[in-house]
């Protein structure tokens, strides 16, 4: 795993050899200086009584179990069925779809969350409006299942394929979506849904999600029926996150963004600039998907802000084989409450490169989620995850591609 990428404060100074984004916010909102939970940071602050005092206080919460509030954020890109994973998940015998052992290996690792969020690139509208890939995505009911068991939490529903199958195959998506187990957010079934988006509770934390696309491929929301797809319109996120801080109360807001250009590894100066004023209006994290590759994090900081941008987490699972697409992450946020000092502190804990092995068994296509360092770590790696020489050299690219998208960018700025 490509582990502790980056360890940036958003305030002055850099620890040689951690990497990990780190948001530091009071109960007010307002930012205050990041400190990693470390008993060595004293001497930077000699010269500061008043961040040493700060400081003391923070050790002080850590040693008597005050910063035990805490949530394990884990999310990851797009999830898209294509014809022949339908077909490969097919069960002859009693007429049902199993989607289950694509996500065996990397189960385990979704788990350890607290919380877990991916982008749902496909409807589930039924049986009746006929199973299908690209153009027009409808993937069998039992995939929300699939992944609910696989230990996933909210799916964002809101991205170019949201209206597919149209009204009814937005409606029956978020149907069997929550008959799964699972929550939704970014495609509703009336404003006051639209309005609320998902809001997480947990350990004395606050959370509100929101997602937004693009576009729907040129199909157009039916009339009278805005509220239907969240559509990007930053008068609309404004108003979101607003409400989220200002009424209901949310410590932070986290928002799916389907942008960007496909297969493109590095971010527009478009997007870099949304993500700019997105922040500066108090989105704390944005999570993207969209270009189907992997595209790098970056910390932006405004006059009055600072959050976290994860451009795009690439493909976690679909049928496209060419080099950058075959390939994601799963991103491990963490945030840390501090009741001592009324502080939420936001980081990019750790990344998991992924690599969806695709092989024939009995003369039908099998799909499986690969955790990229467990593989290279494995012993006798081509048996156990059924890999060819040619496979296997590519696991080892997946690896590099992820690092040097991680770490030389920040390092080439």
């Amino acid at each position: 795993m490509v582990k502790k990428i980056l360890f940036i404060y958003f305030s002055f100074f850099f620890l040689i050899g951690s990497f990990v984004f780190l948001v530091t916010i009071n109960s007010t909102g307002e930012e205050v200086p990041g400190e990693e939970i470390s008993y060595y940071h004293f001497k930077l602050y000699e010269n500061d009584i008043s961040l040493l005092e700060e400081q003391a206080v923070f050790n002080y919460a850590i040693l008597s179990g005050q910063y035990d509030r805490s949530i394990m954020l884990a999310a990851v890109g797009d999830i898209m069925i294509h014809s022949p994973q339908v077909s490969s998940a097919y069960v002859k015998e009693d007429n049902t779809y199993d989607f289950l052992s694509n996500y065996s290996y990397v189960a385990s690792y979704i788990q350890e969350a607290d919380f877990a969020i991916a982008n749902l690139e496909t409807t589930l509208a039924g049986e009746a409006y006929v199973f299908s890939g690209y153009p027009l995505f409808n993937s069998p009911p039992e995939l929300a299942s699939a992944l609910k068991q696989s230990g996933f939490d909210l799916l964002a529903t809101a991205n170019n394929h949201s209206l597919d199958r149209g009204l009814d195959g937005v409606l029956n998506t978020i149907e069997h979506i929550e008959e799964a187990g699972l929550n939704h957010v970014g495609t509703a079934r009336s404003p006051e849904e639209r309005e609320r988006g998902f809001i997480l509770s947990r350990n004395d934390i606050k959370i509100a999600f929101y997602a937004y696309t693009y576009g729907t491929n040129g199909l157009p929301i039916p009339s009278g029926r805005d509220y239907l797809v969240s559509l990007i319109d930053e008068d609309l996120i404004r108003a979101d996150v607003e409400r989220a801080k200002n009424v209901d109360g949310v410590d932070l807001v986290i928002i799916n963004m389907h942008w960007g250009n496909e297969y493109e590894r590095l971010p527009s100066g478009s997007q870099r600039e949304m993500a700019e004023r997105l922040i500066d209006m108090g989105v704390n994290v944005i999570i993207g998907s969209h270009p189907h590759v992997i595209q790098p994090a970056e910390i932006i900081k405004t006059e009055t802000a600072e959050g976290l941008v994860l451009y795009s987490l690439g493909n976690f699972i679909s049928n496209q084989r060419w080099q950058y697409t075959d390939s994601g992450v799963i991103a491990f946020i963490n945030i840390l409450k501090n009741p001592a000092l009324g502080t939420l502190q936001v980081s990019l804990h750790e990344i998991i490169p992924t690599w969806v092995n695709r092989y024939l068994e009995n003369g039908r296509w099998k799909y499986k989620i690969l955790p990229v360092k467990e593989v290279l770590d494995h012993h006798d790696a081509k048996k156990e995850y059924n890999l060819s020489e040619m496979d296997y050299h590519r696991i080892k690219e997946v690896l590099n591609e992820t690092e040097d998208i991680f770490w030389h960018y920040w390092h080439d700025e």
